[in-house]
């Protein structure tokens, strides 16, 4: 059985093969039969080609209707979506501009544009082979000669993000950044002074943007979670001059000297209104809405109150606590969240998983296990890599508790990381309770935890050391 594309299935639905406009009065008109949708969108759009190919070619477009969401699962009743879209058939650029942001936020079509931009950066070839390629080391399935990508690139050129008058060459995927930052929310004064912001101070906001904790927070640890993100390199003595200054300047962050300890003082850092506006609201709610599953204020929660709410005596409370907890994490390294394996709900507020996703230098796939017990077993450990390496096929697996975990747990989890490709992270009680403290000491955290699993991994008998 062949695997389904995670890019929307786009055979024959495409701007050069049919008239969208047309397509959506079509679906209402002949609403709940699709035998008749199928023979309109024949007539209108495939009558030029063989007799015998016409029906098939216009059922292709119904099954994209489908895909794309302008058509419900019966492939005969318009969504909403689409319904929402035939309100606004006299003004056609906003139509697009709604299909495209449909297609960014709902349909992966912002993996696909950050794939393209990735690609660029790194001065790749990009053809529809080495596309299609790097979108499956990101974890995104793509099938051979399909024409989803092709469809999906035509729809976003419609709206802007592409340029619709350019039909091959290099240019066919360069990506309008400023149009598709404005298309996923940010305004274009923002954009403007994004874009004359050098990389390091863009990694420096969105090291920011993934701490829900309230500030003040230390400058310089804050580069330091840039750096261990997004690979940002700061000298700390010139972070002042290079990327405190500046991004206050532009009202983004404000900036004191600290009133304690000796010597050198380092600075704080305190984000505002403006940075909640203009930087952090866009980015947590296209992660809200991609996920589909986390409601956008959970991603707000302090690990402070979290850990409060996880001592309830409230069975749903704590299982609602372990599910902040795991989306706390997800957004503190920036990960994306995927989904829920095991909801609190039904375990007592005992046990949540959460699955996330990365695709930064690499594709990784991590599973989130919250455990709200006092000791976690070699056996709880054991259940997490089996399922990682036979049904989830997870990169990482990393298993947090607010209590700790028994001497043979860990030894067991240095013999996994010895043996197999996995990397296995576990956080206990004290953990929590540094990053309760300062959020940014996940830095420290993770990098110790690195620097252990590589020892464990060291196989110093598979090299030539002369």
């Amino acid at each position: 059985m062949s695997k389904k594309s995670e890019i929307p299935f786009g055979a024959q639905f495409s701007p050069n093969q049919i008239d969208l406009l047309q397509v959506l009065q079509i679906i209402h008109e002949f609403k709940e039969s699709r035998e008749d949708i199928t023979a309109a969108i024949r007539d209108a759009f495939f009558t030029n080609h063989a007799g015998d190919q016409r029906w098939q070619l216009a059922d292709n477009c119904v099954l994209a209707l489908r895909a794309y969401e302008l058509l419900e699962e019966d492939g005969a009743t318009p969504s909403e979506f689409a319904s929402g879209l035939l309100k606004l058939i006299s003004n056609p650029d906003e139509i697009y501009e709604h299909v495209a942001k449909h297609i960014l936020v709902n349909l992966r079509g912002v993996t696909f544009v950050e794939t393209l931009l990735i690609m660029q950066s790194a001065g790749e070839e990009i053809t529809l082979h080495t596309l299609r390629n790097k979108l499956e080391q990101r974890g995104l399935h793509v099938p051979r000669g399909s024409v989803h990508l092709s469809s999906m690139r035509l729809w976003l050129a419609q709206a802007g993000i592409f340029d619709s008058s350019v039909s091959g060459g290099p240019r066919l995927y360069e990506v309008n950044q400023s149009r598709l930052n404005q298309l996923l929310g940010i305004n274009i004064d923002v954009i403007d002074e994004l874009t004359q912001l050098s990389a390091s101070q863009r990694a420096y906001l969105r090291a920011l943007v993934r701490i829900p904790d309230s500030d003040p927070l230390i400058a310089n640890k804050v580069a330091d979670l840039a750096t261990m993100l997004y690979a940002a390199q700061y000298n700390h003595k010139e972070l002042p001059k290079s990327i405190l200054f500046p991004l206050s300047e532009l009202a983004y962050i404000e900036v004191s000297k600290t009133t304690e300890g000796r010597g050198g003082k380092p600075y704080e850092v305190y984000r505002t209104e403006k940075f909640y506006r203009e930087i952090t609201e866009p980015i947590l709610t296209a992660a809200s809405e991609r996920s589909g599953l986390v409601p956008r204020e959970l991603f707000e929660k302090p690990l402070s109150q979290i850990l409060e709410e996880m001592e309830s005596t409230d069975k749903h409370i704590k299982g609602k606590a372990l599910e902040l907890l795991a989306i706390y994490l997800t957004r503190l390294v920036d990960l994306e969240f995927k989904g829920w394996r095991t909801r609190s709900a039904d375990t007592g507020g005992a046990e949540v998983d959460a699955i996330v996703e990365g695709a930064r230098l690499i594709f990784s796939r991590w599973q989130i296990q919250a455990k709200n017990t006092s000791i976690v077993r070699l056996d709880d450990i054991a259940k997490e890599v089996g399922l990682a390496l036979t049904f989830i096929y997870s990169n990482v697996v990393m298993v947090v508790t607010t209590g700790d975990f028994t001497r043979d747990a860990y030894a067991y989890t240095n013999h996994v990381m010895k043996t197999s490709n996995l990397n296995i992270i576990l956080l206990n009680g004290t953990d929590l309770s540094r990053l309760s403290t300062d959020p940014t000491d996940i830095v420290k955290i993770l990098n110790a935890k690195a620097e252990r699993a590589m020892q464990v991994k060291e196989r110093s008998d598979y090299f030539d050391s002369k």
